[in-house]
């Protein structure tokens, strides 16, 4: 359904807002070894990542769900709210908020899927009701604020009141 969405919403773009990339300066020789590079240090450091915030959640006596949370998370974000902030500064603001909902979907979908394929997890849904709740009203607050393009400085607030009420209580209950 996402990808109907998409490629229904790709017809509405007016013709003068469309650029042609030209192909000509591409090259497979200088742009393989560029991707198998980064593929390297991106997988390096994922491990030093899950490595580093699992010794951080140990030293301080709290569950690695907590730091998953805190650092992890937050940490992965920033190329996010970085392209974000730079799209709504140049009035990009489609641009910002595809950014946010394509994101948020592959996370869910991609990388959770993945994950489960590689080791496939087993978590107690109940313990963790008021993270997956607070998940859910975060996005149909933001639903609400795309469907009305409402964006604002009211809803900018309210979508971080949501994360700071969740961060307090993730806190809370360490």
């Amino acid at each position: 359904a996402y990808l109907m969405f998409l490629l229904n919403d790709a017809k509405n773009i007016p013709e003068e807002d469309i650029v042609i990339v030209d192909n000509e300066t591409f090259s497979w020789i200088k742009t393989l070894p560029v991707l198998m590079a980064g593929l390297v240090l991106v997988i390096v450091g994922a491990h030093f990542t899950v490595e580093s915030a699992s010794s951080i959640a140990k030293s301080f006596g709290i569950s690695e769900w907590v730091i998953g949370i805190i650092m992890v998370s937050l940490g992965t974000s920033l190329p996010e709210l970085t392209v974000s902030i730079a799209a709504a500064l140049k009035g990009k603001v489609d641009m910002a908020i595809g950014n946010i909902i394509g994101s948020n979907m592959a996370n869910t979908t991609v990388v959770l899927g993945s994950a489960a394929l590689v080791k496939p997890m087993s978590i107690h849904a109940s313990a963790y009701l008021f993270d997956i709740a607070t998940m859910i009203v975060a996005t149909r607050i933001l639903v609400f604020i795309t469907a009305n393009k409402l964006y604002n400085k009211s809803a900018g607030i309210s979508l971080i009141i949501i994360l700071g009420l969740f961060l307090n209580n993730t806190l809370e209950h360490l």
